[in-house]
């Protein structure tokens, strides 16, 4: 086994989302990320997803991409946990996460990695940029976002300013000691994630990201997702503590 350590690695998790892929990926090749690898995590497109991705690499000969195509859909938790176990493996220092739908900004990417030398998880909040949330986020979102955000500091006694971004960094270190892999394949691996991250009182820092909203469509069914972070903060706030 390589045991050299890696600085980055960036996991972008990609389903449906020919209109985007090629643009980020663009992005983040110049973005000039130094000791960075990428993976793509191909969650089962049935678009075109795939043929851009290549399309980017046979265009701009980027030798530093590897592409995992789940042969079903896997789920967001599945995903990350597939990201986690490969840095792990390959012995990188830091991942961060980005979505291939665009929402998410790779020039922050150089911003994150130098703010985990010092948390476990970082991530961009739009919060912090208070007039690009209210100017871009739906209403009903906004809404959502502020009363879960409100209700998770309330209960695990926290002034974060949102829960809900995607844009995520962590050290590998850390992460490594918690025990991941009981946690959900869904969508609700993310904030599960970061409710053990806080009983462990390990350290989390936002910073201000923009916010993006054009005609991405997203997957999450959003009645069932806030039941599920409710049950989910209480749960890990009161009762599965560890």
């Amino acid at each position: 086994m390589n045991n050299i350590i890696k600085e980055n690695l960036i996991s972008i998790f990609c389903y449906n989302v020919d209109k985007f892929i090629f643009s980020v990926l663009k992005k983040v090749h110049f973005s000039n990320h130094k000791n960075t690898s990428v993976i793509l995590i191909n969650d089962f497109s049935t678009d075109d997803t795939l043929n851009e991705i290549k399309k980017f690499i046979e265009k701009y000969k980027n030798e530093n991409i590897e592409i995992i195509n789940n042969k079903k859909n896997m789920g967001y938790g599945y995903n990350y946990k597939l990201s986690f176990k490969y840095a792990i493996k390959y012995n990188f220092k830091k991942i961060i996460f980005l979505h291939g739908d665009g929402q998410y900004p790779p020039d922050q990417v150089k911003k994150m990695s130098q703010l985990l030398d010092n948390n476990t998880l970082v991530y961009g909040s739009r919060f912090l940029n208070f007039f690009s949330v209210k100017e871009n986020m739906p209403t009903i979102r906004y809404c959502a976002n502020r009363c879960l955000t409100i209700f998770i500091n309330f209960i695990f006694r926290k002034k974060l300013t949102e829960y809900f971004s995607g844009f995520r960094g962590y050290f590998i270190s850390d992460i490594n000691k918690i025990n991941f892999d009981n946690l959900s394949d869904k969508w609700i691996f993310e904030q599960q994630l970061q409710f053990r991250i806080m009983n462990k009182n390990l350290k989390i820092k936002e910073f201000p990201i923009e916010t993006v909203y054009e005609d991405q469509v997203s997957n999450i069914p959003p009645v069932r997702y806030c039941i599920d972070v409710v049950i989910n903060a209480i749960n890990f706030a009161f009762i599965n503590k560890n």
